[in-house]
């Protein structure tokens, strides 16, 4: 559950690393981290989430993140500081390996995901804002909703990228305009620029006492 009180992180890293590209911010490909390992970079609610969210390897010898929650809520995050106005796309590739049962973002009793990708448009306290990109167990592809979770003056938008298991164990990539989003979402249509504050990866599976795994991998920000 997403429950936009990332605030609760006492420590975050800067993304500094770029694919040596202009045009690209690079989030986090995970080949720097050892295979088993929690990456470093990122940084969880809880030490629990050091066993949930570990870097593996494939037989390509590609560096990817693992997410393994077992009835848990934990979610890991990474301080962004990109002008989504300059760099308007979010990419990623991400993989689901088992949904939470009956997982449903829009209803508290069932607000489990079996991966999410959320870009932090304020890290606060007092009022905290994402965008939440899921893949969900029920809710269709497309669909637009609010966490259950948020109470104003927070605020967590969701957008359904994928649903149910028709592609699961297949690794999808994902392109999205962050900025228009957040223009449409925000009624901000004539705003130029706006600078994020982080990114959020969340497999969770409490609400629904299931199990959610997932990967993911080359999360990054582009120009075009």
């Amino acid at each position: 559950m997403l429950k936009a009180t990332f605030y609760l992180i006492g420590i975050i890293f800067t993304v500094s690393a770029y694919w040596h590209d202009p045009e690209v911010v690079l989030v986090d490909d995970f080949e720097k981290y050892q295979p088993g390992d929690f990456p470093a970079d990122w940084n969880g609610r809880k030490e629990e989430a050091k066993n949930i969210y570990l870097v593996q390897v494939d037989s390509s010898e590609n560096h990817y993140l693992s997410a393994n929650s077992p009835d848990t809520d934990m979610f890991i995050i990474r301080e962004a500081k990109v002008d989504i106005g300059e760099y308007q796309y979010l990419n990623w590739q991400w993989k689901v390996n088992e949904l939470p049962k009956g997982g449903n973002e829009s209803i508290k009793k069932f607000c489990d995901v079996a991966a999410s990708v959320n870009v932090v448009l304020v890290a606060s306290k007092i009022i905290p804002k994402t965008i939440k990109y899921s893949w969900s167990t029920t809710l269709e592809k497309g669909t637009r909703t609010k966490s259950p979770y948020a109470f104003w003056p927070s605020r967590a938008d969701i957008i359904v990228m994928q649903s149910g298991d028709s592609l699961s164990g297949q690794w999808i990539t994902e392109k999205r305009n962050v900025f228009q989003d957040y223009k449409k979402l925000y009624k901000r249509s004539k705003r130029k620029s706006y600078e994020i504050d982080a990114i959020v990866l969340m497999t969770d599976a409490d609400n629904t006492s299931s199990s959610a795994k997932a990967d993911y991998d080359n999360i990054y920000f582009s120009k075009e």
